[in-house]
């Protein structure tokens, strides 16, 4: 609204004083208070509604209501209880998009937490037409998911496709059109703008998030952010709840290339250097001497960097001829290269540029993304390992929480930063890995919350972590 306002406001200006400019002057003599009136041209507002109401009609047919049963127990008590509590029913609410239509089957495009897990899916695509669907991958290190349908029933099913735009062209200040299900409310359109590009925000490994002000509320979730072209630019993600206007979508580029690799082989495969790396920070500029670049912190024993040279200290300026500048950037380069395929660094070590030539390796399923914060998806956590200095210091084993994402279901349950986690149930966790390993177990066996042995300056104290 705030967008219409002010066009309208600029247009009003502009078309009356160019109104009054040519006007022809009456000297005749007019009735006492009576003034001129402009003349305002609403010829451009006009073909802007037509232009924007043309766009919806466009991609709300491949815009799907979802809904999730999932089969949940009780609430988990850490002491012994007289009587069971039987397992409940669930149906949690999401969006979706068609991005494709193959051999009599539609995929739909949308977040991995609207649908991991779920007993069973079903998708409505307008009043009168709801389905079954099946999963047909999940990456929770980058939100993402692709269900099936099928097109029994469904009229002129490849007209129902959205077009895809290329997310790395992308400019702040461009507008975007929001569409999905909030609260239920089938095919809401909001507009906005693009607000920032490649944000990061502790809910997923991988992050590059576009954000927007386009309003963006649960039930969102998988749905289609859309630019004036009708093309789908992003899927929509997350939002802050005590801030308006702060809305977060996975970029469609980063989007499609996990959801054709999960309808190719119901997997996501990527590259891997073996490596924890950090940005260079302004208070390490000086003892560096480098401005650009991501500095190595820690190498895995026997990972790709190990055997390719790599060593702690290392800042890898450059890779395969492209410049390095951010976490994000390596990050994401390595992790959609193909494993197996040779390329060359460039580093500066002790002040001196070397050239190495690695070969990637591909991320086995239990490794983590190499950056020294790692995210939770889902919880609003960003964890890092212990060093070994702080474990020494501190005389335990357990993970250290950087961020608690604002109203997420980690501050709900009471989780400051700076807190360490020691166990998960009864079990020690001693690195990220251990963590989201008890926390899926509990996850796929129903439970509704964990309970949490956590040290909080000097002290010891439970605490129980809802997962959902």
């Amino acid at each position: 609204m705030v967008l219409f306002n002010a066009l309208f406001m600029s247009l009003l200006l502009i078309f009356g004083c160019k109104a009054q400019q040519v006007q022809k002057i009456d000297t005749s003599p007019q009735p006492p208070q009576q003034q001129s009136k402009p003349v305002v041209s609403s010829q451009v507002l006009f073909q802007f509604e037509q232009e924007l109401t043309a766009i919806v009609e466009a991609v709300s047919p491949s815009v799907v209501t979802i809904f999730a049963t999932q089969e949940v127990s009780g609430i988990e008590f850490p002491f012994p209880f007289p009587f069971q509590i039987p397992p409940q029913e669930r149906r949690s609410l999401g969006s979706g998009v068609i991005i494709e239509y193959k051999k009599g089957k539609f995929y739909i495009l949308t977040n991995s937490h609207v649908v991991q897990n779920a007993r069973s899916i079903r998708v409505r695509f307008d009043r009168h037409t709801e389905k079954r669907a099946r999963i047909v991958g999940t990456d929770p290190k980058t939100d993402v998911a692709v269900i099936e349908v099928d097109d029994k029933d469904i009229p002129n099913p490849e007209s129902r496709i959205a077009r895809l735009g290329d997310s790395d062209k992308l400019r702040v200040g461009q507008l975007a059109i929001a569409i999905g299900n909030p609260y239920g409310l089938e095919r809401t359109v909001t507009v906005g703008v693009i607000s920032a590009l490649r944000r990061t925000i502790g809910i997923t490994q991988y992050e590059s998030f576009i954000q927007t002000d386009a309003a963006i509320n649960p039930g969102n979730s998988g749905g289609p952010l859309v630019n004036i072209k009708g093309e789908v630019i992003g899927i929509n993600t997350a939002i802050l709840a005590e801030g308006q206007g702060l809305g977060f979508a996975i970029p469609i580029n980063l989007a499609k290339w996990v959801a054709d690799q999960l309808i190719e082989k119901g997997k996501v495969t990527r590259g891997w250097l073996g490596i924890v790396i950090q940005d260079i920070t302004p208070d390490m500029v000086e003892s560096l001497g480098v401005k650009e670049g991501v500095i190595i912190a820690q190498i895995m024993r026997g990972s790709p960097a190990d055997k390719g040279g790599l060593k702690v200290g290392d800042i890898v300026i450059e890779v395969d001829g492209q410049k390095v500048s951010e976490v994000r950037e390596l990050q994401f380069n390595i992790m959609r290269t193909e494993p197996g395929k040779e390329i060359s660094m460039k580093v500066v070590r002790e002040g001196k540029e070397i050239s190495l030539k690695i070969r990637v390796g591909e991320l086995p399923e239990d490794r983590q993304v190499g950056e020294a914060e790692q995210g939770q998806a889902d919880l609003g956590l960003a964890l890092r390992n212990l060093t070994q200095e702080e474990e020494a210091r501190l005389g335990t084993k357990g993970i250290f929480v950087v961020r608690v994402l604002p109203n997420s279901l980690a501050m709900q349950s009471g989780i400051f930063p700076g807190d360490i986690i020691l166990q998960v149930g009864n079990r020690p966790v001693s690195n990220v890995r251990e963590f989201q390993e008890n926390i899926d177990a509990l996850r796929q066996a129903g439970r509704e919350s964990a309970l949490l042995l956590i040290r909080r300056r000097g002290n010891n104290l439970f605490i129980v972590l809802r997962l959902r």
